[in-house]
């Protein structure tokens, strides 16, 4: 899977991730780790009454550091192998709220087939032509 590079030289996360995961919980995103060039990490942003937030308030924490890893991808993990390796990584994590993701993640990628399917066949239907019938008196055949 190719990676794409942004003006800094740092590899993007592709954008149908960043969809799917912003669909699970609005507070997740990936973040490319530097220090092994080889994984985005997982991240949860803190939740709004986290006590944390009061270490961003009082400027002893940057705001753009305000989030939990809570698991790892391989940067050239594809979009099919994605949901199993966060499915997995969700489910061992400590805190309930994320092990629900977990949950979250299996149902999305049981429903995900079906959906593609009724995609396809309702696409195919809309491309198939569609010839009238002719109306009229039946012709007598001798």
């Amino acid at each position: 899977m190719p990676v794409l590079l942004n003006s800094a030289g740092q590899p993007e996360p592709p954008t149908h991730m960043v969809a799917r995961l912003r669909a699970l919980h609005a507070g997740l995103h990936l973040k490319f780790v530097t220090h092994t060039g080889e994984h985005w990490a997982v991240c949860l942003t803190w939740p709004p009454d986290d006590r944390r937030w009061e270490y961003v308030q009082t400027g002893a924490t940057d705001s753009a550091s305000a989030y939990d890893i809570i698991g790892y991808l391989p940067v050239d993990c594809s979009a099919d192998e994605a949901p199993a390796y966060l499915e997995r990584t969700l489910r061992q994590y400590p805190k309930d709220e994320v092990r629900h993701m977990a949950d979250q993640v299996h149902a999305y990628n049981a429903d995900a087939p079906v959906a593609a399917a009724i995609e396809q066949a309702l696409t195919e239907a809309l491309e198939s032509p569609i010839v009238p019938k002719k109306r009229g008196r039946p012709k007598k055949v001798s």
